[in-house]
């Protein structure tokens, strides 16, 4: 091996551990962003449905009272007519607490998996295009500048690869 392509060599490994150190604390940045940013975009949707429920089941009562006082209108007490409303109510709620449907929780199940396959699903090809475009970018800064550094000389692969015997 030529003096001048040892010591390019050298001078390279001794940059290889600054440089992984900046790519960890580059992945770790990475990490904690889109960490946070998936954890408030949790909060936002759980606001945001915690808010509709809140509100369709204060018009589910709205309903609800405006249905006994026309019922018990009708009966002429009204009384009757919220025991009339509620026990539908009732029994429903009776029914959901002790027999929890299976199909109602299997259909639950199937679409929050199928919601979290979908998020590692897209998280997974965003690594993977983060990954192939940044050789790219490596390629087209680092290895031509060492290129242009060594070019009476050749550049470190050619040698790497005329040094090397043919197997």
């Amino acid at each position: 091996m030529n003096p001048v392509d040892l010591y390019s060599m050298f001078k390279n490994l001794k940059k290889l551990p600054g440089e992984l150190k900046a790519l960890i604390e580059k992945r770790i940045e990475l990490f904690t962003i889109e960490v946070g940013e998936r954890i408030t975009n949790l909060i936002a949707h759980a606001f945001y449905r915690l808010s509709g429920i809140i509100l369709l089941a204060l018009g589910l009562i709205l309903i609800l009272f405006a249905a006994s006082n026309f019922i018990g209108g009708l009966l002429e007490s009204e009384a009757l007519g919220f025991l009339v409303v509620a026990i539908p109510v009732l029994l429903l709620g009776i029914l959901l607490f002790i027999r929890r449907p299976r199909f109602l929780v299997k259909a639950t199940r199937d679409k929050m998996l199928t919601h979290f396959l979908k998020d590692l699903s897209e998280q997974l090809n965003s690594i993977d295009t983060e990954e192939e475009s940044e050789p790219d970018e490596k390629s087209a800064s680092g290895v031509n500048k060492e290129e242009s550094d060594h070019s009476d000389s050749g550049s470190y692969k050619e040698s790497e690869q005329s040094s090397k015997p043919n197997q």
